[in-house]
């Protein structure tokens, strides 16, 4: 096989990676759960110059839903919040401190205090869930659409080595084409299903808290509500 032609293989492989890989990175940047990723345009402003965030603190994952952010430095905990406002939004960010135990320069244990920012991310309710949903079926259908683009443009040049190219060499091209769109198609598909199954089980856990909460305010509204009665009844007593 001529080596045009493995080249122009190698370009539409390397177009379909690149194509999934956006995709993917835009179903992260959809915030569902706690993805470091979607913290990568996060650029804090310290000391008047522009930092990744990576440079200036440290990120951890208190659970599927939650960030805890520990800048290097305290006094820089109000920029890295305002970065993280300014590119997130709907991003929840509270102060939080926790106390660690560690060792003074003479060795001897103690406890020390460690700020750090707590960020958790958007309950997926009615409204978010429809949302989301939209959101990837978007994403979805312009990677696919950009995906068969990609294809037509190879195939168009694939067909010019028709002229310089062995059958067996066409054939074994179209074979090795095959296989690999249904590779990343295959890789598109389960990011996409993965994606809905995520924003599926933040609503579902949404559903579940708001159940719990709604039968606590029924308890509590049914508890006042025998309340009153009771007292109506002390005073009818006392009346007579």
């Amino acid at each position: 096989m001529r080596r045009s032609t493995i080249q122009e293989y190698d370009n539409l492989a390397d177009m379909l990676t690149n194509l999934v890989g956006v995709m993917k990175f835009r179903f992260m940047d959809l915030c569902v759960k706690a993805e470091p990723v979607s913290l990568l345009n996060v650029k804090p402003i310290i000391e008047g110059k522009i930092k990744n965030i990576e440079d200036c603190a440290k990120v951890g994952k208190e659970n599927d839903y939650q960030f805890m952010v520990f800048p290097n430095y305290d006094d820089d905990m109000t920029q890295i919040a305002v970065a993280i406002m300014r590119v997130h939004p709907e991003f929840k960010i509270e102060t939080k401190s926790m106390s660690i135990e560690s060792k003074d320069e003479n060795g001897n244990e103690k406890n020390v205090d460690v700020k750090y920012l707590l960020l958790t991310m958007p309950v997926v309710n009615d409204d978010r869930y429809d949302v989301l949903k939209d959101g990837v079926d978007v994403i979805y259908q312009d990677c696919k659409a950009q995906m068969e683009f990609a294809n037509n443009q190879a195939k168009a040049k694939f067909a010019q080595l028709k002229e310089v190219e062995t059958a067996d060499n066409l054939k074994l091209l179209d074979d090795k084409v095959e296989k690999l769109n249904k590779e990343w198609n295959e890789k598109r598909d389960n990011l996409h299903a993965e994606k809905l199954k995520e924003i599926d089980e933040a609503h579902n856990k949404w559903l579940t808290e708001k159940a719990e909460r709604d039968r606590q305010r029924q308890e509590q509204e049914a508890a006042r509500g025998e309340h009153v009665v009771s007292s109506m009844k002390f005073s009818e007593f006392n009346e007579n």
